[in-house]
């Protein structure tokens, strides 16, 4: 899910940011198949739920798991191939994000708390990705 959520996400900013090189040009299919393929990227983005949804059973899985699955665990196993302080500040943020109000009443702190959320996977998926990518270097 996590992997869906970031590239589909990052996809659709990309594709933006290409279809705003050719300004006017970039919205014409005659000119350019960018149209279609953002399009492909929002309709994948939102078929198997949209990105807050996504996010909202990612924490739960892990939540729901790290009475005997520790976020420690989690983050070493995911991250396997980078530093240890990198790990480390991970295991940190994600223990500190699953005793905060990510889900349940709205307000400013559930709110912050989610931003804060979606930040982090963000982030580890981006580590993830760099060690993906040294892997088949």
């Amino acid at each position: 899910m996590l992997q869906k959520n970031c590239t589909t996400n990052e996809g659709a900013d990309v594709l933006r940011e290409a279809i705003s090189v050719f300004a006017g040009h970039g919205v014409m299919e005659e000119f350019s198949s960018l149209p279609r393929i953002f399009r492909d990227v929002v309709v994948n983005e939102q078929w198997e739920g949209p990105r807050n949804l996504l996010l909202t059973q990612i924490f739960r899985d892990i939540q729901r798991v790290s009475d005997w699955y520790s976020p420690a665990e989690f983050v070493a196993s995911i991250l396997d191939g980078t530093s240890e302080e990198k790990k480390y500040k991970f295991s940190l943020q994600l223990e500190d994000l699953l005793q905060r109000p990510v889900l349940g009443e709205v307000n400013d702190v559930s709110i912050d708390a989610a931003i804060e959320w979606d930040d982090f996977c963000s982030s580890i998926f981006k580590v993830y990705q760099e060690i993906a990518l040294k892997e088949i270097e």
